[in-house]
């Protein structure tokens, strides 16, 4: 990114769909955490232009991290509607292989890691994410952009972008509050949904932090070249790293669904070493957690065991 001296990760929108089947009854209540782990840049102060009620960005930000907590939180300790932890779940297994397990445990702990104080007094598990906010901030920024992120070693700088903030952006113009949590239409819990019906500006955050050198290191990533000469531990983006070649199996699609096929790809491969490799694993590629955690959060408090497609 040119004014992090550093490469960028960007999150791009496709298209893609998926829907959620109710399998019981809703669970009602999840607890909510609080971020305390950012460093505002002045220009998070600002109001969001066009917002009527005036909102700064960092409002709306606070919430975002707050909800990207919270999957990471309910992933961790909490189960679907089968009674199965995330590791055994559909949630899951929609991204990674059962070889994964520890790593993506060790993920959601990174992000929740967000909460720790950075002081010193954590073991160092604890990191303070600088963030800014608008376009103007960040030449990788543009119309088709949600965020921006360092994965430079010693940078956790994020830059979210304008459409990010903007209110028809259908990726982020929601939060974990925006339904209530019962199955009435209008809910989050109603039946025959897609994933874009879920998704959060609470993902948007949760992917971007995944990108940041602390996070994988923490996650037990190993450091991979970086084309601007580091070496970095962050996760990449399926649909932006590797040759044509590789990036031509999830062209158009949504991060999610270039997730999906990132895992379905492997599966192949590991039944017949003959198909396909991708050279991206799906523990580097930052969407399979992000939403992995998403998909879980809904089995939970929905109570269903499976977001479609299977």
């Amino acid at each position: 990114m040119p004014s992090m001296g550093s490469k960028a990760v960007l999150l791009l929108a496709a298209l893609g769909f998926a829907a959620a089947v109710p399998t019981g009854e809703v669970k009602r209540d999840v607890h909510q955490l609080f971020a305390r782990g950012q460093s505002w840049d002045a220009s998070c102060d600002r109001v969001i232009p066009g917002s009527p009620e005036k909102k700064k960005y960092k409002d709306k930000l606070s919430k975002a991290f707050a909800d990207a907590g919270t999957l990471a939180q309910v992933a961790q300790n909490e189960k679907d509607g089968s009674g199965k932890s995330f590791t055994d779940s559909t949630a899951f297994s929609h991204y990674f292989g059962d070889g994964d397990k520890d790593t993506a445990k060790q993920m959601l702990q990174a992000i929740y890691n967000d909460r720790i104080p950075d002081d010193g007094n954590h073991s160092g598990e604890g990191y303070t994410i600088k963030v800014k906010c608008g376009s103007d901030q960040d030449d990788a920024c543009g119309t088709s952009v949600l965020a921006a992120t360092s994965p430079k070693p010693g940078d956790t700088t994020m830059v979210f972008c304008d459409r990010f903030f903007k209110a028809d952006t259908k990726e982020t113009k929601q939060d974990l509050d925006s339904k209530g949590k019962g199955d009435k239409r209008g809910q989050w819990c109603q039946s025959g949904e897609q994933f874009p019906f879920f998704e959060v500006a609470g993902l948007t955050v949760f992917h971007e932090m995944t990108h940041l050198h602390v996070v994988g290191q923490q996650a037990g990533l190993s450091s991979r070249p970086d084309p601007d000469g580091f070496n970095s531990a962050g996760t990449v983006d399926v649909y932006v790293q590797g040759d044509d070649d590789d990036k031509k199996h999830y062209k158009n699609m949504d991060p999610w669904k270039a997730a999906r096929t990132l895992r379905t790809l492997w599966k192949a491969n590991e039944d017949d070493s003959k198909n396909y490799k991708p050279t991206t694993k799906t523990i580097e590629n930052a969407e399979s957690y992000a939403a992995a955690a998403l998909e879980f959060y809904f089995l939970n408090v929905c109570m269903w065991d499976v977001i479609e497609p299977k």
